[in-house]
């Protein structure tokens, strides 16, 4: 019972704590990843409670107990009893109902322990206790022995207790589950913008060196974009979609631009925003000169990136290969050695 008490107070006290903003909590997946642990957990141990609560009655027979004798055959009962104080585990036998008297085996005498004989008179004064009473259906346990007054428990179930932890385990386990989720998910869309930056400023670049201004290329950009969307978003183009839904609401120009290139969060993004913002205010003549040789930059970047990647992908394929030949080794040498 004190353990789901000390589980409930914990976990109220990160719920406050939470709410007050001690916790810090880096996203909106961390934020709801720690209320599906709060509510898995908060859950489980009060399941786990009622487990508990309902056990603990179960297991204390202070008045005495009788045990249900069974047709199919005896059975063994582990019993913790209580005289004064002292305390001693027994194994209590319940025989068979409607039993016959077993024929006694020759068994060779061993010396036995104060306890040992101690548990082997309680046995027999059980025994004579259910004799004297002579019930075909139950088997009782006695109140009294030796003017000591018996009570009788079952062992303590713990599986409230586990439960209780379980439920912490698999709340953790999700929270952490989600966590990675949103790790994975933000890695994505990094690797995504980095590869999409180079086609994506050489689409712009074309259409400024064509004629159009900075927002009438960012409307034909998102225009196309949403032509051939599918279900597969990409990060970039939905950014762009973005700064010109903010600016047919009525937000700045340079303004939606400053916007996009933070939602972005990289670097190059952000000096693309600072370009056009810088065309706004200034009015630069060579800004199609000056996104040219941003997009040659990018694409050699992408270029090293995509050698990176190579590399990386050539250094997972060891495992595979040296298993491959490993295989084939064994295909050549196996036959070999048969053959002598």
């Amino acid at each position: 019972m004190q353990v789901h008490i000390l589980i409930f107070l914990l976990l109220v006290g990160c719920m406050i704590a939470g709410k007050a903003g001690w916790i810090h909590l880096p996203g909106e997946q961390a934020v709801q990843g720690f209320r599906l642990f709060l509510l898995v957990a908060l859950a489980g141990n009060i399941l786990g409670l009622i487990v508990t609560v309902s056990n603990k009655n179960s297991g204390d027979f202070r008045q005495g107990y009788r045990m249900i004798k069974e047709e199919t055959g005896a059975y063994e009962e582990v019993l913790t009893v209580e005289a004064d104080g002292e305390k001693t585990t027994v194994v209590v036998e319940i025989p068979q109902k409607e039993t016959e008297n077993p024929a006694e085996e020759e068994e060779e005498e061993k010396p036995l322990t104060e306890e040992e004989k101690q548990r082997q008179e309680l046995q027999e004064v059980i025994d004579e206790y259910n004799r004297k009473r002579h019930d075909p259906d139950y088997y009782y346990l006695p109140d009294e022995w030796n003017g000591k007054k018996l009570e009788w428990h079952r062992r303590q179930d713990t599986s409230g207790t586990f439960l209780a932890a379980l439920s912490l385990a698999a709340g953790a386990a999700l929270m952490v589950a989600r966590q990675k989720e949103e790790g994975n998910r933000q890695k994505k869309r990094r690797e995504q913008l980095f590869m999409d930056y180079p086609g994506l400023i050489m689409k712009f670049t074309l259409l400024v060196q064509a004629g159009m201004t900075a927002r009438k290329a960012f409307q034909k950009m998102a225009a196309d974009y949403r032509r051939t969307r599918g279900k597969n978003p990409r990060f970039a183009y939905e950014e762009i979609m973005a700064a010109c839904y903010e600016m047919e609401s009525g937000i700045s120009e340079a303004e939606a631009y400053r916007r996009m290139g933070e939602r972005c969060g990289q670097l190059k993004y952000k000096t693309f925003a600072t370009l056009l913002i810088q065309n706004l205010q200034k009015g630069s003549r060579h800004l199609a000169d000056l996104l040219e040789k941003e997009s040659m930059e990018a694409w050699e970047e992408r270029k090293r990136k995509a050698r990176v990647l190579g590399e990386a992908a050539a250094t997972k394929l060891l495992v595979p290969m040296v298993m491959m030949l490993a295989v084939v080794m064994a295909l050549v040498m196996i036959p070999a050695f048969l053959s002598f």
